[in-house]
Parts: C-alpha cells; structure tokens; sequence
C-alpha cells in the first residue's frame, strides 16, 4: 500500500509521481481514465464497530484498528472534503465500522454542513445510538441515514451482531424517521439466516414509509469465510418477494450510489432496492470514491491499493496537492473490480470496516 511518513519534505511525496501538482492551476474535476466523472465520498469517520456482524467483524475485532493520532481529526476531514467538492463531489456519506460511536460526531457533521459546499450529507449507520442522535445530527446538517438491519427477530439478531439489541435499532429508526431525516433499511440477505423474513423486513420497511434494500454478500473480511451456499443475489431475492414487486426492470438515482429500485406491484409507490457487486456489478458507472478514517484515499472497495491524504495534509501541503493525490489515486483503477479473483488479489484485501464500505 502507497503509505508516505508522517514528516518528511513535500518535494519528496511526489518524487515517484508521473506528473508533479505544479502542472495544476486550478483544482479538476475528479475523473478516471476510463472517463468516468466521481460525485460521491464515502468518508470513513472510524474502524471500530459497537457491533461485530457476522459477515463484516471478527468476533474479536479487527487487527489493524486505528490508533487516535492515526484518526483524520475533524478539521482534517472538512478541509478534504471542502478540496472534494471543489472537485466536483456533491454528495458525502460518512461510513464506518459505526459512524455513531466516533466521539463527537455531530460536531463533525455540523463542521462539514459548515464549512463545505457539497449538496448533501447522509450516514450509513446500525442506528444503536440513533435514538439520541437523530435530533442533533440533523440539526447539524444531516440529510439522511441508511440504517442496518438484517432481521427483525431479537434473538437472531442478537446472534447475527453478536450481542446487540434490537429494540435499540427500532428505536433509532423511528427517531430518524420523526426528525425528518431521510431513511432507507438496509439488509444482507443471508440463506438459511434470514432468507425467511425477507418478506417481513420489506412490509416493515413499507409500513415506515421507507425504501429497504438488499445487499449482496460481498466477499470481503469476514463475509469471505461464509460458505458459499449462504450467498443470495438480486433474483433469488425476487423469488422469495415473489408478487409483490412490479415486472418493470429496476432503475438507478443517478448521483446517489449503485441501488437499483423495483416499484411494488400494488402501484403504492413504495420501492425496493438492490444492490448486487456480484451477480450485476456496476463497475462501468462507478461514481464513488473512499477515504478511510486513517485518510487514504482508495479507488474501489476491493483494492487495498491507497494514498495517504492526511500524510499529505500534515506534510504541509496545498489543496492543489491533495487534489492531485485524488486524481492520481484513481488513474489505476480497473474497469471493474476483483472480488472473484482471490488468487492473484487476495493480498490487497482489507476487512470492509477498515475500509468505509
């Protein structure tokens, strides 16, 4: 992984690179060489979890957990993103491990609102301090939240995180969904696990007034150790809602992530997304960009190829610096991902809770 000391002089941070940031004298637009144009941060904010999901955490917790000093501290963050809007991000999601156990988060989010010119600020969230927070977060600027709920039986879920409540999560949904906050659930279907209340958790999202989406199972971490068989895509998905989604081929929001959303079949309105990495990647009309609560920034999720924007940041450089680092950082990247090429890949794995998801 491209990591750069904690001191060192700016000439040699970029002494390796094919173009020096001289050559800029105004800060691009964030594109790839495969044109494609990257309007959404997904900005990490901690590793660390309050959960241990079966398919994301080790029971233990992972190895490589940050120290706080490692940690891009809050002013760090808004400067980043205030340079990313200014090439050309419009959309931040700030991610995890758990976003809400970062001490002081909502004064992050309230510096970012702030301070940057970016058109919209949501969270992925497993809402077990959500209940508190909801109020304060939107106060601060916050525009919505995905919340993570793979069941809605105590027990399994309790089994599934490794302890956590339920109840807590329900409440926290319901906090966000009475300050105004925008809300969508979001859920892994699992064979065998939840496959069972893949019905139920739709009807309840519905119920809400919100829109549940199912995630593949992406074999990252931990979710790479489940058997195969437990893996469930889009269409099996479909077989098990059966009726109660409409016939039409789902569409995407453009600008606001890789879900594509099927209409319920009653004309309600209501929608349901999905989110398939695996068995439909969305690869070619990638959007999205990472930077992990240490500050590297990374192309994709399946590569733990990185740059060190906070080493840049403390190195003394400029903005059009750490510009070039983002433009720079996504010159590699690969017209798709390598999630099934786990031999010549598999070094450059990360669990998905060091990353940002």
């Amino acid at each position: 992984m491209h990591r750069l000391p904690l001191v060192q002089s700016r000439s040699a941070v970029y002494e390796d690179w094919p173009v020096r940031p001289d050559d800029f004298d105004a800060i691009p637009l964030l594109r790839d060489s495969r044109g494609r144009r990257y309007t959404y941060l997904r900005l990490s904010v901690t590793d660390r979890c309050d959960l241990a999901c079966v398919y994301c955490m080790p029971p233990s917790g992972e190895d490589e957990h940050a120290i706080r000093r490692d940690l891009l501290t809050f002013e760090e963050a808004a400067r980043l993103v205030s340079v990313f809007a200014l090439a050309g991000i419009r959309r931040v999601r700030f991610t995890g491990g758990e976003p809400l156990v970062r001490k002081d988060i909502v004064r992050l989010v309230e510096l970012v609102h702030r301070r940057t010119d970016v058109e919209q600020l949501v969270m992925t969230t497993n809402a077990t301090r959500l209940s508190e927070l909801a109020r304060p977060l939107r106060d601060a600027g916050l525009f919505g939240v995905n919340v993570s709920i793979d069941t809605l039986d105590a027990a399994r879920f309790a089994e599934l995180t490794r302890g956590g409540d339920l109840g807590r999560v329900l409440a926290g949904i319901h906090a966000a969904i009475d300050v105004g906050l925008d809300v969508k659930l979001n859920t892994v279907p699992l064979r065998g696990r939840n496959d069972d209340e893949l019905q139920r958790i739709v009807d309840f999202a519905w119920s809400l007034g919100v829109a549940p989406r199912f995630i593949e199972l992406m074999p990252l971490g931990e979710g790479a150790k489940l058997p195969q068989d437990m893996r469930m895509n889009a269409a099996d998905v479909l077989e098990v809602l059966g009726e109660c989604v409409s016939q039409e081929a789902p569409q995407g929001i453009e600008g606001q992530g890789p879900a594509r959303y099927m209409t319920a079949a009653d004309g309600s309105g209501h929608r349901v997304g999905f989110i398939t990495p695996i068995s439909n990647e969305f690869c070619d009309t990638c959007n999205r960009v990472r930077v992990t609560a240490r500050g590297d920034i990374r192309a994709c999720l399946a590569s733990r190829r990185a740059i060190s924007l906070r080493n840049i940041m403390r190195a003394g450089g400029s903005d059009i610096d750490l510009a070039w680092a983002m433009v720079w950082s996504l010159t590699g990247k690969d017209r798709g991902h390598h999630f099934l090429e786990p031999e010549e890949h598999e070094h450059e794995r990360v669990g998905m809770s060091l990353i940002g998801g």
